[in-house]
Order: C-alpha cells, then structure tokens, then sequence
C-alpha cells in the first residue's frame, strides 16, 4: 500500500521528466568508455541542488539506473566495457555483434538488464530490511571467504589454457598490489611516484585492457589487410522483437534468475558491486552450463548472465544504503551525497521517519527502469547503425573518449600513461592468447581479499581457526574447495578426451 502512495507522489510532470532526463544522461555517460555511473552521479549531483528531496533523489535514482545500464551498448557494439559492470558482456556480446547478431544481443541484454533491475527493485522494496540486518551479521572472516570463493571465476573465465588464466590472474593481483597499503599506510612498488599512492585506477586500466588493445588488434588487422578489418564490415541480421522466440526466453530464464540472486547478494556486500557480481554470474552461468565451451564465442546466455546480475546488483547495494545507511559502491556514496544534500538520513529510521518519501524513491527507482527499458528497446536500431561508421573514423573517436575516459576518472594525467601502458599490456596478452578476465579479477579481488585477511588475523592473533569456526566462512570455504577440485576434475577429464582422441 505505501509503494502505491510512493507513485501517486512521483506520478507529477515534473518528477517524471527528471526521472527520463536522468535515465537519458546516464545512459549516454554510461555508453562511454571509461565515464560509469558513479561518473554519472558526480556530474548530475549538482543539478539536484534547490530540487525538492523527491525531485532530486528521484532525479539521482534514474541516473543511476541509467548509467550502470549503459555500459552495455559500446560493450556488445565495440567490445569495450562502457562500465565495469559490463566486463563479462563483452565476452559474448562483441562476438555475437562479429557474427551480424549485435540486435540479438542488445535486445537480450536491454531486457534481461531490466528483468534484473525489476527483481532488484521488488527485493528492496519488500525484502530489503530484512536482507540488510542478514548482511549486518557477516564479519572479517565471512568477507575473505565469500572474496576467496569469487577468485574461483577465474577459472571459468580462462579461455583454453587455465595456466595462462592462472598466471594472467597473478598479474592482475601484482599490480593490485601497488599503492598504499591500507592497514599501514606505507607505500609498496610506487617507486617514488607519488601519484601512484592510491594505486592504479580501474577506469585506465579497464579502458587500456579492452579499448586501447582492440584499437590496436583492429589497427593491426587493417595494416595486414586490403580490407577494413571490424564490425562495420560485417551485415547485421535483421530482427524482429528482440531476437528470440518465447520459448527461448524461458530457457534463458533459467539462468537469468540465478544470476539475479547472485547480483543482488554481491550488492547487498560493501565495497564489491557490480564490478565483481557481473563476472560471477558469468563465471556461474558458464560453469552450470551443459555447452561451457560455447561461451565467449557469441551466446546470448553469456550476456544474459552479466546483465540481469549487474543490474539486479543496483537493488541489492541500494538495500544497505536505505536500511543501514552504508554506501554499497562508489555511485552510491554519490546517491548517499544527495540525500545528505537533502537533510535526509538513510539508516534503520528512515522508513519510520521518512516514510513518505522512502516509498516514493522505491517507485522512482522501478519507474526508472521502465523507461531505461523503453528508451534503450526503441534505439535498438539506432544503436546498431553505429556499426555501419567506417572505422577509419570510428576508431579516432573512441580513441579520443578514451583519453577524456581515463582523465576524469580521478583527474590525473598519469592515469592517461597508465591507460596506454595497460593498453600495451593488453595488446601482447591477447596475441599471446592470455584471457583479460582473470587479469581483471585479480586486480579487483586483491585489495579486499588481503585487507580482510589482515583484519582477521589481527582480529584472531593470528589464529586461522576462527575462519572454519564461523558458519558463514565455512560454507564459502567448502564452496571454494568444491569449486577448485571441479575445476581440478574437469582439467584432468578434458586431458584424458585429448589423449584417447590422439
């Protein structure tokens, strides 16, 4: 009943044209490389300033939404992540969009992004408390042993040889490494560069992995060809809808809902987000999958997986922001920003205190992916004929947002060295055959996993017991054990079916 007051209070020409403004530049930031939805919020923030608090949140809750949803267009059409969150959509959405299948896979990924954001705003609004005080309970060791089971992805995510994506996770955790270290505050393998304090940003280096390299493999093709070597080479196959039949929806069901549980979860875990919860899913929709070998050669479950969970992960990261006040990521510490901006307190007393208004951001936020949906379904069209851009003039552009990308995220020049460098990187590991993705999660995972690690020990004096003593810690430890001799088995399998084939 107060989530239909919370609509009859947004249901006004003003909040809802707020609502779509928001979505629209979100999502247009968000399509960007290397400009995500906390980039988003931060340039949107100060427009909210003199708005009501429903304008202004609701305002915020549609860039948001927009922004994390964005992300999708410029992975599926130039396999290059427009947000973090879009990593795992590039494995399968880059190649289907080779194959002349790009509307297949940005109608796939715009309405399973929506079924996701929808299960996440039904959650929150009627589960979200109670998810929260569950989260609430989880300590040091329950962190490190639901982040160690997360680094189990990399062995789904390592294409053919799980040596190289072993060693390419390796890397990845090395150069997490550099920056301050947060428990001492001393400086590791900055060698002398102040600027490298805070470690290598993840917006340079996504953008140097995936965009600088492709630049460079499509570059390389062009010079070794007579032909323009790209997707703007290719015929797109015409579609009706969005590309696949009834029947088909309901199979990719069976991955999307888990995978919406999964993003949802990850969200509801400070400081994780839908940087971690999009390669999860696609790591567990892989390793569920009868046909794992299929994925990262263009399959719309790949995309499904990474989509539903990124967006799903918005409900679940709004959750403990609106039930405990905790900021589940950085886009929404900037949303925590505009409520403070609004003399307004997001904690355990905010749905007693501030009912009214609580139920109103609820409807904003379902409302905002509504019209994500509709507005990114009818520039299906629109959004493929990107494609038909020669890349001799396409490719420049990119180029150039990727610098301006890579600046803003921190306004740091290094970052730009850094994004050129990752770019190089990037280059020789995908001729090498070395798979970005355990790269990529290494490099996110490591920070946290060995902060919580730390934390515990001095916690336990250095005593591991605790860690098989708490019931949480020890489901995910035996998940992770379960997970590696999986892993373990199929490689041997896999050698045993090479072996009698030869």
């Amino acid at each position: 009943m107060e989530l239909l007051h919370g609509f009859q209070t947004i249901f006004a020409f003003d909040t809802l044209f707020l609502i779509f403004t928001g979505v629209v530049g979100g999502l247009i930031i968000g399509a960007l490389p290397g400009l995500s939805a906390f980039t988003a919020l931060a340039i949107m923030l100060p427009f909210t300033f003199g708005m009501e608090a429903v304008n202004g949140i609701s305002f915020l809750m549609a860039v948001y939404v927009g922004g994390c949803s964005g992300g999708l267009i410029s992975a599926i059409l130039l396999g290059i992540p427009g947000t973090p969150s879009s990593i795992a959509t590039c494995f399968d959405g880059y190649p289907m969009a080779k194959k002349g299948e790009a509307k297949k896979a940005l109608g796939a990924a715009i309405l399973f992004s929506f079924i996701g954001g929808l299960i996440g705003a039904v959650v929150l609004s009627f589960a979200g408390p109670y998810i929260a005080k569950v989260a609430l309970k989880f300590n040091t060791y329950d962190y490190f042993a639901i982040i160690l089971f997360s680094l189990t992805t990399v062995s789904a995510l390592s294409e053919g040889s799980i040596v190289k994506g072993l060693l390419s996770c390796l890397l990845g955790i090395t150069f997490g490494f550099v920056g301050t270290d947060s428990l001492s505050s001393y400086y590791r393998y900055t060698f002398g560069i102040n600027k490298l304090a805070n470690g290598f940003n993840l917006v340079p280096v996504l953008i140097g992995l995936f965009a600088v390299s492709q630049i460079m493999l499509t570059a390389r093709e062009k010079a070794g060809s007579s032909k323009v070597a790209g997707v703007s080479d290719i015929k797109q196959k015409e579609v009706k809808g969005f590309g696949f039949s009834f029947k088909e929806f309901l199979t990719y069901l069976k991955t999307a809902i888990p995978c919406s549980i999964i993003g949802l979860l990850i969200g509801v875990l400070p400081g994780l987000g839908g940087n971690v919860s999009n390669l999860l899913a696609y790591s567990y929709a892989k390793k569920t999958s009868k046909h794992p070998e299929d994925f990262g050669t263009g399959i719309v479950e790949g995309v499904v997986a990474s989509e539903t969970a990124n967006n799903a992960t918005v409900g679940g990261a709004l959750i403990i922001l609106l039930t405990l006040g905790i900021p589940g990521d950085n886009a929404t510490s900037m949303i925590m920003a505009g409520f403070q901006l609004h003399d307004v307190t997001p904690g355990p007393l905010l749905f007693k205190t501030s009912g009214v208004l609580v139920y109103a951001i609820l409807a904003a936020f379902i409302v905002a992916n509504i019209v994500f949906f509709l507005v990114e379904y009818y520039g299906l069209s629109l959004f493929v004929k990107m494609l038909s851009i020669p890349s001799t003039l396409l490719l420049p552009i990119v180029i150039v947002c990727c610098f301006v990308g890579s600046y803003c995220a921190n306004n740091n020049s290094l970052d730009i060295l850094i994004m050129v460098l990752f770019g190089f990187l990037g280059y020789a590991l995908k001729r090498n055959k070395f798979p970005l993705a355990p790269l990529v999660v290494g490099f996110i995972l490591a920070p946290s996993l060995e902060t919580y690690l730390r934390r515990s020990l001095m916690k336990s004096e250095g005593s591991f017991l605790p860690f098989v003593q708490s019931p949480i810690a020890t489901v995910f430890l035996i998940l992770t054990v379960l997970a590696v001799g999986y892993t373990v088995y199929g490689e041997i399998k896999k050698t045993q079916r090479q072996v009698r084939g030869n």
